[in-house]
């Protein structure tokens, strides 16, 4: 029931992300409908939810299965075979070595998550942002097993990238027909291009990890209250039994250590049974852009209590 009531609270992205090229007045009117209310629940919270967004149910279900097979079944001689010194765009990054609470100036122990990422890979670009990918290769993985997690992650990374474009597409055009004065700064947005710089991360959250350090340790955040550096973040994950997204009730408040907290869900997997929901939140390149009209919003990861 909950998670129907989600589906149904989701912001329906279809009218951008099926029917971009659809310009019949129905359409067209959808349009508008689906960017006054995404950009009403970005203004409000920072935050919204969206289904509709065209990715299937089965690439999401493929994604969060290689995900975990990487990230917590193989061996930690795979993930450490895709090493890099430029762990914050490009491979594999273990347990406890980022620190996100630096980001706000705070201090804090290092995060309890293990990530990967790949980005957009360009011979003709010298940009840090377009290097090339570090993938497990065959030799310390089975062929198998590599070739099912590269081509799950390949494939999800451009349908992803694909949905962000056509979202951020509806967050410009909201502003414009709302807020005339970021028109022009937000115009940059809304020339897409190929040469975009688009990073993937995959998270991966051990169940029953607690900070260790002080009495009530086992209440730190597993990720440090933040906000995300880049334009907007476009998040899927399955609802377990490790950890829970939380961003803060007050979206105006910088305060870190506030106690005021709201829980975001999504609905537990498999996706190829409903239609995939995902969540969107602003990051601090389109707040400044926007004027801080479209709130960057804190959030952290928690752990769930253990029973």
């Amino acid at each position: 029931e909950e998670a129907n009531t989600i589906r149904e609270d989701a912001i329906d992205m279809s009218p951008y992300c099926k029917n971009c090229s659809d310009d019949s007045e129905d359409n067209i009117n959808s349009k508008l409908h689906c960017a006054a209310e995404l950009n009403s629940m970005l203004e409000k919270d920072g935050f919204a939810l969206v289904r509709g967004t065209g990715i299937s149910g089965n690439l999401c279900d493929n994604a969060l299965r290689a995900t975990k097979t990487f990230l917590h079944e193989a061996d930690e001689s795979v993930r450490r075979s895709c090493l890099t010194k430029d762990r914050a765009r490009r491979g594999y990054s273990p347990m406890a070595t980022e620190n996100f609470a630096s980001l706000l100036g705070e201090e804090g122990p290092n995060d309890l998550v293990k990530k990967f990422r790949v980005g957009p890979e360009s011979e003709s670009s010298s940009s840090s942002l377009h290097q090339p990918n570090a993938w497990p290769s065959s030799e310390v993985w089975g062929d198998e097993e590599a070739a099912f997690f590269i081509s799950s992650i390949e494939e999800y990374f451009e349908q992803t990238r694909l949905a962000a474009d056509y979202i951020l597409t509806a967050i410009c055009d909201g502003i414009n027909a709302n807020n005339s004065d970021h028109a022009q700064s937000i115009n940059v947005l809304s020339n897409q291009s190929n040469n975009h710089t688009s990073i993937l991360t995959l998270l991966g959250y051990q169940y029953g990890s607690r900070h260790k350090k002080g009495s009530k340790g086992y209440m730190r955040p597993l990720v440090a209250a933040h906000t995300d550096v880049g334009v907007i973040t476009v998040l899927l994950y399955d609802s377990g039994k490790c950890a829970t997204l939380q961003r803060v009730a007050d979206a105006c408040t910088a305060d870190p250590t506030t106690e005021e907290w709201v829980n975001i869900n999504l609905p537990a997997g498999p996706y190829y049974i409903d239609e995939p929901v995902f969540v969107v939140n602003v990051g601090d390149c389109l707040s400044e852009l926007t004027g801080g009209s479209l709130r960057s919003t804190l959030h952290r990861v928690m752990p769930q209590l253990c029973k």
